[in-house]
């Protein structure tokens, strides 16, 4: 190998983590530290807390006051910036969407005879950072609203059907932001999902409702990284310091239903779609404590169908047969 193929390879190497990092499929908080004066802060010692399983990401910022947290998954984040010779600023809860750059600017009062104070500071509601629109929808909006896809499927895909840039061709494929279904990409935490047959997503890739935390829909200005020019991601959940649980039963059956018109009983219908979850952190009793460090996440969905159609047939009578329709429901005219 000669020097110059040695240099290229350790090039390479060297901006691989900075290529990965750019194709994150989580989200970013970015922003900038300030004194009073609006002057920028470098070397600020910016930290961000996950308010769910409590872990932590630190930065710094650089010479124009500007710092950067990459690849976190969506959730509620605690914002602190420090310096010395400053009063401590704190964003108490920002909200972080998945595949979301938010902009969370701290401004840093010079510290009087108290060496640390606590100051609230609030992050951008604007979307100042890139000109993507997107839509997104937690995991309770999902299986709250009255979708009734349960009924027909149990994928969450469904639910795409309550985000105004969604809407599905004549042969029921996705299109999203007026894209067509072959321009729509589709992932589960940052794993592609679509099908590499047809075009849309692979239906059997999707985790039950009871398991997604977030759902969201690129539909204009999409970032080139990801390929497509709509784009579809869903977000699965984890584990938390505190217990959380759900169930639920999705049923039908005909004890339920009216008799359908002309037909002297109820058509046979038994469908149950059941589940639930459970998550938070490891505990072993007196052997292993997970809070902060562990956590675990189980999800269950089983279905049950049995059902029959009714179906109405009308057959000729033997006088139709034999050719008079005189006494057909409405007439109808021989041809001749």
């Amino acid at each position: 190998m000669n020097l110059r193929l040695r240099m290229l390879c350790v090039f390479l190497l060297t901006i691989a983590p900075a290529s990965l990092v750019a194709q994150s499929t989580f989200g970013s908080i970015v922003g900038t530290v300030q004194d009073s004066t609006g002057a920028a802060l470098p070397g600020a010692a910016v930290t961000v807390r996950n308010l769910n399983d409590n872990t932590t990401r630190a930065a710094l910022s650089d010479t124009q006051g500007e710092y950067q947290v990459l690849d976190l998954r969506p959730g509620t984040y605690e914002i602190t910036g420090a310096k010395e010779r400053f009063n401590i600023a704190t964003i108490a809860s920002v909200t972080l969407d998945a595949r979301q750059q938010l902009r969370a600017d701290l401004k840093l009062e010079v510290a009087g005879v108290a060496q640390s104070v606590s100051v609230e500071a609030s992050a951008a509601v604007v979307n100042t950072e890139n000109a993507i629109l997107a839509g997104s929808k937690i995991g309770s909006d999902i299986t709250a609203l009255p979708l009734n896809s349960r009924a027909v499927s149990t994928s969450p895909l469904a639910a795409l059907a309550t985000s105004p840039s969604v809407v599905k061709d004549s042969q029921g494929n996705i299109e999203v932001g007026g894209a067509s279904s072959a321009q729509v990409g589709f992932s589960v935490d940052g794993i592609s999902t679509a099908s590499a047959r047809s075009n849309g997503a692979l239906q059997d890739a999707y985790p039950s409702s009871e398991g997604i935390q977030e759902m969201k829909v690129t539909a204009f200005n999409n970032n080139a990284e990801f390929s497509q020019i709509g784009d579809v991601t869903f977000i699965t959940k984890s584990g938390t310091n505190e217990l959380h649980g759900s169930a639920f039963e999705y049923i039908q059956n005909d004890a339920l239903d009216a008799t359908i018109v002309n037909f002297p009983a109820k058509a046979p219908k038994r469908f149950n779609t059941f589940g639930g979850s459970l998550s938070g952190p490891v505990t072993i009793p007196k052997l292993y404590n997970g809070k902060d460090k562990t956590f675990f996440f189980l999800d269950y969905e089983g279905n049950r169908k049995r059902t029959s159609y009714p179906e109405e047939l009308l057959v000729p009578t033997q006088a139709e047969r034999n050719g008079n329709l005189s006494r057909s429901s409405p007439p109808m005219a021989a041809v001749r």
